[in-house]
């Protein structure tokens, strides 16, 4: 039977020291490296390289971006690490033209602010001006002078905010091919029956309907209008029940759909 061959400890003795050189070495790498990291991360947070350096504005169309700036509260003097991106957005959102921020920061001190505008769904004619109405119902400055709306309804009669921007709300579920086919809505809010708006549309129709059922119903046009007598122009009803009154007189109703 072979005897194991065996190793004197003297000869063991440098491989030892080697080893464990080497583990003391690498030890003092790791500790130097998180000593120089944290010296670098509190020179950092106190050194004015963590003061917001740039701000870019993107999506913006109707707001300008030195307005954006403002509402957000952030300025040359604000720490990066300091920003709250859902206050900041909370802020931004205050502006009556944005529906949605995106809040971005980039290391070391550039933040980015995308939002997203509500879009122009009509146009009000107001002491002889047109303003462009966004979806929300605000109002714009008026059009310069000259300048005639031609991507979106006109809008007459409407003193009341809140028609105003039912209204401008149900223009926004309609597709741009529904949206052209309407010249003007008029307002009379005087109606005893609840049809407080009349449509004129520029395919020869007349729409009477309610501004509590505006947003639902105006979708169902293209439907009831397809289905119209070959050749005919009138009066659609689409409020509680759904009609048609042809133009001419002495005709009766046309029932072409009911709720």
């Amino acid at each position: 039977m072979d005897r194991k061959k065996v190793i004197a400890l003297e000869d063991r003795l440098p491989q030892l020291k080697q080893e464990r050189k080497q583990k003391a070495n690498r030890r003092f790498v790791f500790y130097a490296c998180i000593f120089f990291l944290l010296i670098f991360v509190v020179v950092y947070f106190q050194s004015p390289l963590s003061k917001v350096h740039t701000i870019t504005v993107s999506g913006e169309q109707i707001v300008s971006s030195e307005k954006v700036i403002k509402a957000s509260g952030i300025t040359n003097n604000t720490h990066i690490w300091d920003i709250r991106k859902n206050a900041v957005q909370q802020k931004i959102e205050r502006l009556p033209t944005v529906q949605s921020v995106l809040i971005e920061k980039s290391f070391p001190n550039e933040v980015t602010i995308r939002i997203k505008e509500y879009s122009r769904k009509a146009y009000l004619w107001k002491n002889g001006n047109y303003y462009p109405i966004l979806q929300n119902g605000t109002m714009m400055k008026k059009l310069r002078d000259g300048k005639m709306p031609v991507d979106a309804p006109v809008l007459f009669g409407f003193s009341k905010s809140a028609a105003l921007k039912k209204v401008a709300e149900g223009l926004g579920t309609i597709s741009k091919q529904m949206k052209h086919n309407i010249s003007d809505i008029h307002y009379i809010g005087h109606s005893g029956s609840g049809d407080d708006l009349v449509l004129y549309m520029n395919d020869g129709n007349k729409v009477v309907a309610s501004t509590r059922t505006f947003a639902q119903n105006i979708n169902l046009y293209p439907e009831v209008a397809a289905n119209l007598p070959k050749g005919k122009h009138g009066t659609i009803h689409l409020s509680v029940g759904i009609y048609f009154i042809p133009d001419k007189s002495g005709q009766t109703s046309d029932q072409v759909k009911g709720n």
